[in-house]
């Protein structure tokens, strides 16, 4: 339930643009990559949280002096740097429970409407 109401809400239009597939899917991309193979690519998960970072610095602009960020992107990375900081180290169990995660986020966010 709570995917598919996140998912629902980074498609919305309101203050700021819904989230674009395509922030969606480098994150996911990337994910997927830690995932094929997770002993070799185990220490790029804390990265992700980086990546997501960098994401919300380039979907920010600034307007006298306050920040402005043009798309959803900042209230995704926020969420999902929760789930991330529950990843343990080596427990292949809670890497694919996150990945299923977002596999549902990106699903309602294009059931939704999201472009």
């Amino acid at each position: 339930n709570w995917a598919k109401s996140f998912g629902e809400f980074l498609q919305q239009r309101d203050q700021s643009d819904p989230l674009t597939t395509s922030q969606i899917r480098k994150f996911f991309g990337e994910l997927k990559r830690i995932q094929a193979d997770p002993e070799k690519y185990q220490d790029d998960v804390p990265l992700l949280k980086a990546k997501l970072a960098y994401a919300v610095g380039r979907g920010t602009t600034f307007n006298f002096g306050r920040a402005v960020c043009k798309t959803k992107i900042k209230e995704f990375h926020e969420e999902l740097e929760k789930g991330i900081n529950f990843i343990r180290p080596g427990v292949k169990k809670d890497l694919i429970n996150f990945v299923r995660l977002i596999e549902a986020i990106v699903a309602y966010h294009k059931y939704f409407g999201g472009k």
